[in-house]
């Protein structure tokens, strides 16, 4: 029987921190760090604690900072069913651990799920039902999910959206001028040649001012393997090519789960639905939003 790869795990065992925030990204994990913080303050939290599609573990990172800040002792879980690899050593994560299927050992309960951006990711209908048979009477859940309306959801439709014009692009203008390069070098190139680098250029200038474009890194990626293949380094200039092309497709299977994710949470009414008919109650659904970033999400938090 045939498994499809988790296309999150080749993500995560390169070593990143979290989902949609990248090392510049600083004021957003700051503002998503205070957002759990709040959470944390706002609610009594029953133990143990466990991050549902934790990834490499920064929630777990964050609940265990707020517990030292606070002096609260939290005993703080991730599970992710993807493989990881952790950037703390000392966090508790389980790899390859779905939460359709997750309990504790001897029959133990969980006192409180949360959740950054990993529900949706799953089978939602099983999942919840799992998470509210593992959960204590009086437990809680706090996710924050994707919506249509938030700016990851909106740039990542867009990206993905973009990405088959630059692999197309790749294959019409940049693979026939690399080895144009390396047979000819720059300065004795034939006309077929000329004409692929300069449609590239007007692709460039076409795209340059758009957001997806620009966070494709299409311009450094391209003419770091140009150069390269002037300057006689096949090795090197087909090494930097391919890596982008296999980044550009492993970041299109995530583009997709996301995108899919985000359908499968359908409106505030279906999501709604979903967690009710999985027995939870006291739901209530609030949009994310920060003055510098906008719309992140929804906050969906119930009990049981």
């Amino acid at each position: 029987m045939k498994t499809t790869k988790n296309p999150w795990s080749d993500y995560w065992q390169k070593g990143a921190k979290a989902s949609f925030l990248d090392d510049k990204a600083r004021l957003q994990a700051y503002q998503m760090r205070k957002f759990w913080f709040e959470r944390m303050d706002e609610n009594e939290l029953k133990q143990p604690i466990v991050d549902v599609g934790t990834g490499n573990g920064i929630v777990v990172q964050w609940l265990t900072e707020y517990s030292q800040e606070k002096g609260k002792k939290l005993d703080v879980l991730g599970i992710d069913s993807a493989e990881l690899k952790p950037f703390n050593d000392t966090l508790k994560l389980h790899a390859e651990t779905p939460y359709e299927t997750f309990k504790l050992p001897s029959n133990k309960k969980v006192g409180t799920f949360v959740s950054h951006f990993g529900l949706e990711y799953g089978d939602m209908e099983a999942g919840l039902k799992n998470l509210h048979l593992q959960l204590k009477r009086g437990g809680s859940v706090i996710a924050l999910v994707h919506s249509t309306d938030s700016n990851i959801y909106k740039n990542s439709k867009a990206l993905f959206e973009f990405i088959p014009s630059v692999l197309k692009q790749l294959k019409k203008s940049v693979t026939p001028l690399q080895e144009a390069l390396l047979k000819h070098g720059s300065s004795n190139l034939p006309k077929p040649a000329l004409q692929e680098q300069h449609n590239l250029n007007q692709f460039a200038r076409k795209y340059e001012q758009y957001g997806a474009f620009q966070a494709m890194n299409f311009v450094p990626a391209t003419k770091h393997a140009l150069q390269a293949a002037a300057h006689g380094n096949s090795d090197e200039s087909h090494r930097v090519l391919s890596g982008y092309i296999n980044a550009i497709t492993e970041h299109k299977a995530r583009l997709v789960s996301l995108l899919k994710a985000t359908e499968q949470l359908g409106d505030e009414n279906e999501t709604k639905a979903l967690f009710e008919d999985a027995g939870f109650k006291n739901l209530t659904i609030q949009t994310v939003a920060f003055p510098e970033t906008g719309v992140v999400g929804s906050c969906v938090q119930c009990g049981k």
